[in-house]
């Protein structure tokens, strides 16, 4: 036997093993989803928890020109770092072997959509596992129908023109999306964020993972910080907030987190919601220029600005940034320019992208990490906004709110 003959052995081998594991312990479901129908599966032993041990999978088929997709509104996972005990994955691509799927634990809630007719579900628990429940429906929806309906009148992402040229300073409400977290016990912008509806903020997760979010308000409109030069400077509580379920501590992968303000904030010229990148879905934006914004540090451990910041970025490709930081993954996006770079309590602010045929502002990342900013020379990390579409209009209903361009 051949070197390559042993090898297709031993694969196949190990797919077998795989599925008569699944088969013999009873948990390996398959299900066709009928267009326009649902298809509702939840953990075995629910509503109570699921055991120790368990190794489940669920395949569900939808009819051709469909997807399907998957909503789970509340799984209860005992969380571990990096999802390395009791996890649920998910394969977009309906991989059987739910190879590169997306790993949830700890509590949340998911919704994805599947990139074929195919979507395959698996749950794997520890020996030692405590068992926790989830609930799921998956739905045949047409294909494309992903992206919220589109608002004819709606107003986006638009840039005011106000700016100072040259400068690194923005001009007063240059960038009207831009959102500031504050935190009530010392008064003090700790995190950017973009405005996406108009009761809801995206920052990162690393702002609010484990803190109590009405500890913290949502600033608009605000420019420098001291001198009260802005006039569409609104202050709004926060009723809640949720980090995507996803979120690594370790690795700051899905390091996104959505705040819901008690009212709606007030829209115009100076206060109005990002874009969001529907049209760039299949955009990796590797050698694009983008634009960062903050009131974050101007160099690691120095001072913070009074006055809204700006930046602008390159884009690298993944390969790149791997050779800085390995465990890169897709849901992340590496910038680096000589120099420059966000920096301190620069986190959660947009990466702005110019869409060259109309002159609007998208939010293709996210700042997330780096290494002592501009002065390590190595790129800075980002969370990839395309990567999370579904889960942010899964999380930011009603979807009329949106404008999409």
């Amino acid at each position: 036997m051949d070197i390559l003959t042993e090898m297709k052995f031993t694969l196949l081998l190990l797919l077998w093993l795989v599925n008569h594991s699944l088969s013999q312990n009873g948990c390996d479901f398959y299900t066709n989803v009928p267009a326009g129908s649902s298809q509702v599966f939840s953990n075995p032993n629910y509503p109570g928890p699921y055991g120790p041990g368990i190794q489940c999978r669920w395949t569900a088929r939808c009819p051709a020109g469909y997807n399907c997709r998957i909503s789970c509104p509340q799984i209860q996972i005992p969380y571990s770092s990096g999802c390395s005990m009791d996890r649920l994955l998910v394969s977009r691509s309906g991989d059987p072997q739910l190879n590169a799927a997306d790993t949830f634990c700890g509590p949340g809630s998911i919704y994805l959509t599947s990139t074929g007719q195919v979507l395959t579900v698996g749950l794997i628990s520890s020996p030692y596992s405590t068992g926790g429940t989830f609930r799921c429906q998956i739905t045949a929806v047409q294909s494309g129908e992903v992206t919220p309906p589109p608002s004819p009148q709606c107003i986006c992402g638009v840039r005011n023109q106000n700016r100072i040229v040259g400068g690194q300073e923005t001009g007063i409400n240059e960038f009207p999306m831009m959102a500031g977290l504050v935190d009530l016990s010392i008064r003090t912008i700790k995190c950017g964020g973009a405005i996406l509806t108009s009761r809801h903020v995206l920052t990162a997760g690393h702002c609010l993972y484990r803190q109590n979010a009405t500890n913290y308000a949502i600033v608009v409109g605000e420019h420098n910080v001291n001198i009260g030069d802005s006039p569409a400077t609104r202050a709004y509580a926060i009723s809640g907030a949720v980090v995507h379920p996803s979120y690594t501590p370790v690795l700051y992968d899905y390091d996104s987190a959505i705040v819901t303000t008690v009212l709606k904030m007030e829209f115009g010229q100076l206060v109005m919601p990002v874009c969001l990148p529907f049209k760039f879905r299949n955009n990796n934006f590797a050698g694009a220029k983008v634009t960062a914004i903050g009131w974050g540090t101007l160099f690691i451990g120095g001072p913070k600005p009074s006055a809204l910041m700006k930046v602008d970025l390159d884009v690298i490709s993944q390969a790149t940034c791997r050779n800085t930081f390995p465990s890169v993954t897709d849901r992340q996006m590496c910038t680096y320019t000589p120099g420059k770079d966000s920096c301190q309590d620069d986190s959660g602010g947009p990466l702005l992208y110019t869409d060259p045929q109309t002159g609007l502002l998208f939010s293709v990342g996210m700042v997330s990490f780096g290494n002592f900013c501009a002065e390590a020379k190595t790129p800075a990390v980002n969370t990839r906004i395309t990567a999370i579409l579904d889960w942010i209009v899964a999380n930011t209903q009603p979807m009329s709110e949106y404008c999409v361009k």
